[in-house]
């Protein structure tokens, strides 16, 4: 067969695989099922302009470095020191409907590649490569091998990247293609504060509700590269991998190197259909029937910091309960010698003068109070004084000759040594024996350093080994859950969720600051696999002082938890969270099937979001103010499609934060209004009227 097509959700991705090449013919809209393939292949064939080579151009599905195709392949590999120079033909393929298979092959280069593509029900559709060294003699290096090249259509003008640092994670950043490629990438060893390992290209203006997008994220907590360039043939090419050091990957005759994957989905009406099909695709990846299990959490971190122990923990449960936490999570701290920053890292015993029982006291009050319990770890980390890093100091990454670099004064175990992964699971294991966590919050608190240079370890074996961890850890204990943390979002990336539970995004609980990047990185993970916690005012991170209702709204809308000093709220405040929490409680299954809905076209300092459940109809209309007014009155917005057809009723559920106004109108002063579906969709609704920092929940019921 000549033609392969591929169809996930709406979409149709289409290989041409005649005369041995693979080109990519078609990628967009749903095509008919019997529309005649080969047709898009002879209306969209490429002329060779002048000034180019005497070649034909192809919009090639995996572009080989063949001396003559111009822009980046899809591989760099070496031989002998030496660039090797390779022409890619098609040994085999085939499809199935969901998968397409393809073998790629020099044999004068003594090179074969593996492709695999999938489509899934959701609309995502999955890329990844390998390579083998099919040579009879001689060690093929590999430099690049892309996970996915997709070649893009004209119609994509636009791309959007995000960036960052710690704790202010998934900046947006809007670039127009043009002449020059464009990339997003890290080289620290993890996928970084600064870049995310996704770019969304789109048509000019594209939105949450308009214009078709295409999304790429690629699955890998390491270094990495998506770029984007102009193509010859039109367009631009998307090429997505793992960025290599010079002799990270080397294969003997018949070894094979398997890249991560890709995933990528495209939408016909802006980022909020991208949000709806990832969602989809991760609860079918992680087999949910149900939505997961989502505790509300209480964490220790910004209540006690270093400054605990059994007692003061004890206590600090039972605050934790009688807010409404069903979760108490231990964060840093509890391990001996774990003073401060700097010390007591690396051994994972607690502190016998603080915690002289160990932490099962802890699970145990906390079992007896209904609640389940949590421990802070960071096994990939060691500081100078644990008794590790006296007697194996082997097992520390640092370049031969040269002093060592540490990050928040500690330093980096070679988990590349399967006796360093093995000491990390007998830590792991003495500590559920002392008190059967049923969570545990892995943090991961500095970029890599000298990584690669000399000794076992580089990062790319560094990273599979922190995969091995997890996928034995969850061996050993399936009903541990995992919540991948580093330093914040220093590994939001698809790679860390396909191995944990949750995803901790950013160390900042400002509520401004996490509705922005929820926005953001809602786009690949559903927004209930990421932790979202109430926080203190002022904030410890930005020093802003934002109403309590308004960070619990916020909070909410993801895994929701309460991080903060209970010492320091009054009667009312405590009232605050527990109406909130007890809300959570009540629609968190909801919430975590339902689509969220981002809506267009609002002044800057103004964002709304409907969460809308497919099931029954339900509606929960978000509205967050987070600068000053710029017009005299809030706006009329027209809800998404999806409420027509229905009648409903309307209730502002806090319309004690909606009241700085001389004159409100009767529904914004709590009162349920009824009105049809169809009203909503097509004229729209006043929005309350909201001070800067303030928010707005509307609760939209069926009538029937």
């Amino acid at each position: 067969m000549s033609f392969h097509r591929l169809d996930a959700g709406d979409s149709t991705l289409v290989f041409d695989c005649r005369d041995a090449l693979l080109d990519v013919c078609y990628l967009g809209r749903r095509l008919p099922a019997a529309l005649n393939l080969e047709e898009i292949s002879l209306l969209t064939a490429a002329p060779t302009p002048h000034g180019e080579l005497d070649c034909e151009l192809r919009t090639e599905g995996f572009p080989g470095e063949d001396g003559h195709s111009p822009g980046q392949a899809a591989l760099r590999l070496r031989r002998d020191g030496h660039a090797l120079l390779n022409q890619l033909r098609v040994a085999d393929c085939s499809s199935s409907g969901e998968v397409f298979h393809c073998t790629l092959e020099d044999r004068q280069a003594g090179v074969e590649i593996r492709l695999t593509l999938c489509a899934t029900a959701s609309g995502v559709f999955s890329s990844e490569s390998a390579i083998v060294n099919s040579a009879k003699e001689g060690l093929l290096e590999v430099d690049w091998l892309a996970a996915l090249h997709l070649p893009l259509p004209a119609l994509y003008s636009e791309v959007e990247r995000y960036g960052g640092f710690w704790a202010n994670e998934m900046l947006a950043e809007r670039i127009p293609l043009g002449q020059f490629a464009l990339d997003t990438s890290s080289q620290r060893g993890r996928c970084s504060h600064q870049s995310f390992p996704t770019l969304i290209c789109g048509e000019t203006g594209f939105s949450h509700e308009k214009q078709r997008v295409l999304l790429t994220t690629l699955a890998w907590s390491g270094n990495h590269r998506l770029r984007v360039e102009p193509a010859i043939t039109g367009g631009h090419s998307l090429q997505a991998g793992v960025v290599l050091q010079g002799g990270e990957v080397r294969l003997a005759p018949g070894e094979q190197w398997q890249g991560p994957k890709a995933l990528f989905a495209l939408s016909n009406g802006g980022l909020n259909d991208i949000r709806r099909q990832f969602k989809r695709y991760w609860f079918d990846q992680k087999a949910y029937s149900e939505p997961p299990e989502r505790p509300v959490h209480f964490n220790s971190w910004e209540s006690s910091y270093f400054e605990h122990d059994v007692h003061s923990s004890l206590k600090l449960i039972d605050e934790a309960h009688d807010l409404g936490a069903e979760r108490f999570v231990l964060d840093d701290g509890w391990m001996e010698g774990r003073s401060g920053i700097g010390v007591g890292l690396g051994d994972w015993l607690p502190c016998p003068r603080r915690y002289p029982e160990g932490l099962g006291p802890l699970a145990r009050h906390a079992r007896k109070l209904g609640m389940s319990f949590g421990v802070w770890i960071e096994p990939e980390m060691l500081t100078p004084d644990s008794s590790v890093a006296a007697e194996h100091p082997d097992w520390i990454i640092a370049a031969a000759a040269y002093p060592g670099v540490s990050g928040r004064q500690q330093y980096l175990l070679n988990l590349c040594l399967s006796e360093v992964r093995e000491h990390i699971l007998q830590c792991i294991e003495r500590l559920i024996q002392d008190c059967d966590p049923d969570y545990l919050k892995w943090d991961m608190n500095r970029d890599y350093a000298q990584v690669g240079f000399g000794g076992s370890a580089t990062p790319e074996a560094m990273t599979r080994a922190w995969y091995q961890l997890l996928s034995e850890l969850r061996l050993r204990h399936p009903r541990v859950v995992i919540e991948s943390c580093a330093a914040g979002g220093a590994r939001n990336d698809a790679g860390a969720l396909t191995h944990a539970d949750r995803l901790w995004p950013s160390d900042s609980m400002d509520p401004l600051q996490r509705f922005a990047l929820m926005k953001h990185i809602s786009c690949v993970f559903p927004p209930a696999l990421l932790g979202s916690h109430v926080g203190a005012a002022p904030s410890s991170t930005t020093g802003a002082t934002l109403p309590l209702s308004t960070r619990c709204l916020v909070a909410l809308l993801g895994h929701m938890g309460l991080e903060l000093d209970p010492k320091t709220l009054d009667a009312s405040e405590r009232d605050t969270i527990r109406r909130w929490v007890a809300f959570f409680k009540r629609e968190r299954d909801r919430l975590a099937r339902s689509d969220f809905y981002y809506l267009d076209g609002l002044e800057p300092g103004l964002d709304s979001l409907l969460v809308y459940s497919r099931e029954d109809t339900r509606c929960l209309l978000f509205i967050l103010r987070s600068a000053y007014p710029t017009q005299a009155q809030p706006p009329v917005v027209a809800l998404p499609s999806c409420v027509r057809g229905s009648t409903f009723h309307l209730e502002l559920l806090n319309p004690e934060d909606a009241d700085f106004v001389q004159q409100d109108i009767e529904w914004h002063r709590g009162g349920a209004v009824t009105v049809s579906g169809d009203t909503l969709h097509l004229a729209g609704l006043r929005l309350p009227f909201l001070r800067a920092g303030h928010a707005a929940l509307i609760q939209i019921t069926p009538t029937s």
